[in-house]
């Protein structure tokens, strides 16, 4: 609602953070003021969960605290036995997204290989795009989340409606999060872009194998295996370093969807 400037919200001590949250969004929008009142009945002693649930929203008021916000409603709810409250500690250390990642390659076994970088471009969120350092630190979450196409659009979507048109620092950066979770389905070694062309290194000669790659190649007749050194997938120059990394990105996901 761009026109209303204050929500007044009944019994605030019955609804969950992430909702209490979300209502306090609904009013202002840039530089308009607005006030948003949480109201409890006045006879009514409140449990201690509620009153923490308040106090979190009266405490992370400024831009950006979602993802604050999302970690003291997982501290006072808990979640089961492996993230309950006995975890937070190491939690908190090593951050949400490192521990969940650590967890799933201990119960799995499975361990995703990152590929070294070496990409010339600017990547990066501009202080004249994103002021705030905490909203800034929120979207570079977001943005090393990726894991798919539909991640990116929701992630280029969700950027432009509350930061207007994406600069072009910050869709490099989001073409190279996209291209690096569609090279960790082939566990490639290393990325290397610049407008004169790409480079994908596997992991061994034994990825020759993988039937995806070959169907991929038959595909793009432009791309080529490169075996001079370590086994290789070449690709063209283009407009500009991006150009090339949405062919890159283009070639990995056929050959992803080919298996």
């Amino acid at each position: 609602l761009p026109n209303a400037n204050t929500i007044i919200v009944i019994d605030a001590d019955r609804l969950g953070v992430s909702q209490l949250y979300q209502l306090r969004g609904r009013v202002g929008r840039g530089s308009v003021l607005a006030h948003a009142y949480f109201t409890y009945k006045p006879e009514k002693v409140m449990t201690e969960t509620a009153a923490k649930r308040l106090q979190a929203i009266l405490e992370f008021t400024e831009l950006g605290s979602g993802f604050k916000i999302a970690m003291r409603d997982l501290e006072i709810r808990g979640a089961g036995s492996v993230l309950g409250r006995e975890q937070h500690g190491h939690m908190d250390k090593v951050g949400y997204e490192l521990y969940a990642k650590l967890l799933k390659e201990a119960l799995t076994g499975e361990e995703q290989t990152v590929a070294d970088l070496d990409i010339k471009a600017d990547a990066f969120i501009p202080e004249r795009y994103i002021e705030a350092s905490a909203s800034r630190l929120d979207c570079y979450k977001q943005i090393a989340e990726i894991r798919s196409v539909d991640d990116y659009r929701r992630v280029c979507l969700s950027l432009e409606e509350n930061y207007g048109k994406l600069p072009p620092e910050v869709l490099n950066l989001l073409v190279i999060a996209v291209l690096k979770a569609f090279a960790a389905k082939f566990n490639v070694r290393r990325i290397a872009v610049s407008s004169k062309g790409g480079m994908l290194e596997l992991p061994s000669v034994n990825s020759l194998a993988d039937r995806r790659l070959s169907a991929a190649l038959d595909k793009f007749p432009a791309v080529r295996l490169d075996m001079s050194a370590s086994p290789a997938v070449r690709f063209a120059g283009g407009q500009d370093a991006r150009a090339v990394m949405l062919e890159m990105t283009k070639f990995l996901r056929f050959a992803a969807a080919a298996g």
